[in-house]
């Protein structure tokens, strides 16, 4: 018998005994186990390491999803829609340094969140992450560190591929001017338009 010939025939002996001892393990049958999108809960490998035949079901959000380019008028409108004046909106343009159209990109990852923004001046990069709890159509995103987290609170339209949010709540540490800036931004930057869902 030629070494090939030999060690093909080991390989053949050490696959049948790893198959009976796998014929011979019991098993205890399927279960599932849902993966939350919220702070401090076990990542989906972790689950997987613990418990081989748990299934993880993600978020219906995880991925990527982006607005395109948005002209800064419609965000304005969209601001003023939601409540805010008109001269808080100007005001608010010029503060960021009226760029004529934003972008948008909403990044769900396990239980953490992204979000990234540009202009025609400023090339796309991070500006808010953290952690997110999603249930029915309630999104709550948490971000910050600890001492100081703020959260915001959407009512959240998913269709398709398409993701729509809209401003419910919002915390913030700071002065009363504080949250109502913060509550111009929340909406600018996460209500004035849908995400769509990146490939």
């Amino acid at each position: 018998m030629t070494p090939l010939a030999r060690r093909a025939s080991w390989f053949i002996a050490l696959s049948l005994t790893v198959v009976g001892c796998s014929a011979a393990t019991p098993s205890s049958g399927p279960t599932a186990t849902r993966a939350v999108a919220s702070p401090g809960s076990a990542s989906a490998s972790t689950a997987q390491a613990a418990t081989p035949s748990t299934s993880v079901v993600a978020s219906p959000l995880e991925g990527v999803w982006a607005t395109g380019s948005i002209p800064i008028a419609d965000i304005k409108s969209s601001m003023i829609a939601a409540g805010i004046d008109p001269s808080d909106a100007d005001a608010w343009i010029a503060e960021v340094g009226s760029p004529t159209h934003y972008s948008f990109v909403l990044s769900f990852r396990g239980a953490s969140f992204t979000h990234s923004e540009e202009t025609p001046v400023m090339a796309m990069q991070v500006g808010e992450s953290g952690t997110y709890v999603f249930s029915g159509k309630r999104l709550v995103l948490t971000a910050g560190e600890a001492g100081n987290v703020d959260t915001y609170t959407f009512d959240a339209t998913l269709s398709g591929n398409e993701l729509s949010l809209r401003w419910l709540d919002s915390t913030e540490q700071g002065t009363a001017e504080d949250k109502a800036k913060h509550r111009r931004y929340t909406i600018a930057f996460y209500c004035t338009a849908r995400f769509s869902r990146q490939p």
